[in-house]
């Protein structure tokens, strides 16, 4: 028994110093890069990415920068900033939350959409993150923020394929009671697995949920939209985000299916608002999966109406999501000098939803003041108003409109008379100093020497 003992305790001398060597020396620790994609392993190379053992990479921290970055982007180790009087909601996801070519996510259009005076949208996002990341970076940081809600949106990454484990076992590797001999004869699965497993992913979406709940916020899923083709399916199967065997479609239908029973009530289908729109070259990028700059406008407008009537108690009709986004489409078309596709997306919209009044608004408006002179028409501006004088009368908005549609026929001096009760309108509400009060004020010039809009 005695060298029975000693055969025993030398193996187990052995051993530690074997786990002691390989902790000193780096050996047996799991990088992402081998688990996941090469574009994470190239950017902690880079320096871009840092390793965690709990979100697995992040940014490098950064406390100076803190809340002065351009899109309010949030980094592990970042102070938390006092809260004050606003409403506070974090925007948590993955690439489709922090990419936009313009810079502008979603989360910077919203705050703009709900007015950062009386609220404050802060970016926690990273490029490759799933939801076991997101549940991880709640419980790590998040929840001492104090959010009022949290927009959740994941899923593109929990579907793919890993080139060695799932996120779960993945983490399991990190822990510091972890073997590290264990992690050397860790074989990688083949075929390699979706880094989180729907079970997983559907439990990681309550925790959130609940979590978020207990520290006295609210959660709000999106449903990631997407545009699925033959050019795109390729471009994942070279990039190793999918297998031969697997249909990139049928991955996403499941997780999305998955995402709508968990989320319930608290899902923002935005999956089904781009379906129906059904321009996909106009609102996501070539891979079918990223919002492009339209997109993010039209997110984020349909989580700006919800937040105005379930967050702010503001007042107003309930449009259908889709019809939001049309509207929101038609302006940012507008905006771009696509002319007709705007009057394409407006009518749209109107014909859904007859009586919800934006639409028909901002149809009057471009027809009113439409640089193109085949759309330009005045009188078919005022005749789209007719419906909605009797109840929007009197209202800054409306009259704003009403005006540009006189002007467009030469009825400068009814034009004046309606912008000056627009801003009587806005001075008896304590509004008259807002940059829209300004706009109409420097617009009521232009009609008083007789030049259009």
């Amino acid at each position: 028994m005695k060298k029975l003992g000693l055969a025993l305790g030398s193996v187990v001398i052995t051993l530690l110093v074997v786990e002691i060597v390989l902790r000193l020396t780096g050996l047996g620790m799991v990088r992402p890069q081998f688990q996941f994609d090469p574009h994470t392993g190239e950017r902690l190379e880079a320096g871009t990415f840092v390793g965690d053992r709990d979100l697995f990479w992040r940014e490098p921290s950064d406390p100076a920068t803190a809340g002065t970055r351009p899109g309010n982007f949030i980094r592990v180790g970042d102070p938390v900033p006092a809260k004050g009087g606003k409403l506070r909601i974090i925007t948590l996801g993955d690439s489709c939350t922090r990419l936009s070519s313009g810079g502008r996510p979603y989360s910077v259009v919203l705050e703009q959409m709900l007015d950062p005076r009386r609220v404050e949208v802060y970016n926690a996002s990273l490029p490759g993150y799933t939801s076991h990341q997101g549940l991880a970076w709640l419980e790590k940081q998040l929840l001492a923020w104090e959010p009022d809600l949290v927009i959740i949106y994941f899923g593109w990454n929990d579907h793919w394929r890993s080139t060695g484990t799932t996120d779960k076992e993945y983490a399991a590797s990190l822990r510091p009671n972890r073997l590290r001999l264990l992690n050397l004869f860790q074989r990688r699965q083949s075929p390699p697995p979706l880094r989180v497993a729907r079970e997983d992913y559907a439990r990681n979406l309550q925790r959130m949920a609940d979590k978020i709940e207990a520290a006295g916020g609210r959660s709000w899923v999106v449903l990631a939209p997407h545009s699925i083709n033959e050019a795109n399916t390729a471009f994942y199967l070279k990039n190793g985000n999918i297998i031969p065997e697997d249909d990139p479609q049928r991955l996403h239908d499941r997780y999305l299916a998955t995402a709508r029973q968990e989320a319930g009530s608290r899902a923002v289908d935005m999956a089904a608002v781009f379906a129906e729109i059904g321009l996909p070259q106009v609102l996501l990028m070539r891979d079918g999966i990223h919002p492009t700059d339209p997109g993010h406008a039209v997110i984020a407008r349909v989580l700006a109406d919800r937040a105005q009537r379930e967050l702010l108690g503001d007042p107003g009709q309930a449009p259908q999501p889709v019809v939001t986004g049309l509207t929101q489409l038609a302006k940012q078309l507008n905006d771009a000098g696509q002319y007709a596709a705007a009057v394409a997306a407006y009518e749209r919209a109107i014909a859904r939803e007859p009586a919800y009044p934006k639409p028909r608004l901002g149809l009057a408006w471009l027809l009113a003041t439409c640089p193109a002179d085949t759309l330009r028409d005045g009188e078919v501006a005022r005749a789209m108003l007719d419906p909605l004088r009797e109840k929007l009368g009197a209202e800054p908005d409306f009259l704003f409109v009403a005006a540009g549609a006189e002007a467009a026929v030469g009825r400068y001096d009814a034009a004046v008379a309606m912008l000056d009760r627009a801003l009587a309108a806005l001075e008896g509400r304590n509004q008259g100093a807002t940059p829209f009060a300004q706009t109409i004020r420097r617009t009521r010039e232009k009609y008083r020497h007789g030049e259009p809009y």
